[in-house]
């Protein structure tokens, strides 16, 4: 089987609050949505048309089984899916500020998504593949953090483009240092990095971009993509950097933006067929980071994360200059 995109790392269930600017206790009910950035990711850029599959591990339960099924009923890949009894499917908790912002309460000590083993990949799948995209959350524990490398190295290996998104979650780390030390891993290999200026600004330790990026300049990073929320997003590349800026949109949950982002930005890789070593001109640079940044606007308008994806349809409406 063909496959244009491979994600691995976790899948959870997002329990979204009915009330925002409300502490996690007070709340008086929630939604339950299918989530997890990999998960998130693969749907995103099925929806925009790339053939993308999942690569993991969810328990054997009534969860479990939603996330596979969600997948599948977005035309994302799920025969490499393993199912486990021997832990939970994770899940997660968030809590809304006002304006959309969130926090994270975890339920995976631990989730099936951590045992994921190297011996249940499906090695000829994963060369089938144009792109490799994995998160640091499949990096703290063992013996996922063991399979993810090895996923990462195999691929490397072969000639895949590898998408790396460092989707900083401090609760689930046992300190900071480890968690930093930990993330910076995953530079070594990407060729193409998203990543938020939050998560910037942790791993360099320096509010300003431009410093943030001559410290990440020694990974010699091909392409990397600084979002910013309201401000849009900082483009960086061997020959060329700028700033495009975000749509306006009335923002309901940021939850999924980012990987709406990196789904969108990887699935224009894929499009214009962009090979490991090859340079792109910034005018098609630029259209590129356009189109991510519509996706990522239009999955702050719905609550929770796939449920907020957007289609090929949506985003060409924005970019058209239509209302959804």
């Amino acid at each position: 089987m063909n496959i244009d995109l491979i994600t691995m790392g976790e899948m959870l269930i997002d329990f979204i609050p009915m009330q925002k600017g409300v502490p996690l206790k007070q709340n008086k009910g929630f939604y339950r949505m299918p989530g997890g950035a990999p998960a998130n990711v693969a749907v995103g850029a099925a929806k925009l048309g790339a053939k993308s599959a999942f690569f993991g591990k969810v328990g054997d339960d009534p969860f479990g089984d939603l996330l596979v099924d969600t997948l599948a009923e977005n035309r994302v890949v799920t025969d490499y899916i393993v199912k486990t009894d021997v832990a939970h499917t994770a899940l997660a908790f968030v809590t809304l500020a006002e304006n959309g912002e969130r926090d994270f309460t975890f339920y995976r000590n631990p989730s099936a998504d951590m045992l994921y083993i190297w011996e249940e990949v499906d090695q000829k799948a994963l060369l089938s593949a144009k792109i490799f995209h994995h998160g640091s959350i499949s990096l703290i524990d063992e013996p996922v953090k063991t399979t993810t490398f090895k996923m990462v190295k195999m691929a490397r290996d072969n000639g895949l483009l590898i998408s790396y998104d460092p989707n900083l979650r401090l609760p689930l780390w046992s300190d900071k240092e480890t968690a930093r030390r930990t993330i910076k891993q995953g530079l070594e290999t990407a060729d193409i990095l998203k990543i938020s200026e939050d998560e910037l600004e942790f791993i360099t330790k320096e509010k300003d971009i431009g410093n943030g990026i001559e410290k990440l300049s020694k990974y010699k990073i091909p392409y990397i993509f600084i979002t910013a929320g309201k401000e849009g997003t900082y483009y960086f590349s061997n020959n060329y950097q700028g700033h495009q800026p975000a749509i306006e949109v009335k923002v309901e949950d940021t939850t999924g933006a980012g990987d709406a982002f990196a789904a969108a930005i990887l699935t224009q890789f894929i499009k214009n067929d962009v090979k490991l070593g090859e340079d792109i001109s910034q005018e098609k640079l630029v259209s590129m980071v356009k189109y991510a940044n519509v996706a990522g606007g239009i999955a702050t308008t719905g609550k929770g994360a796939i449920a907020s994806l957007p289609d090929q349809k949506m985003v060409d409406k924005i970019i058209k200059g239509e209302d959804l």
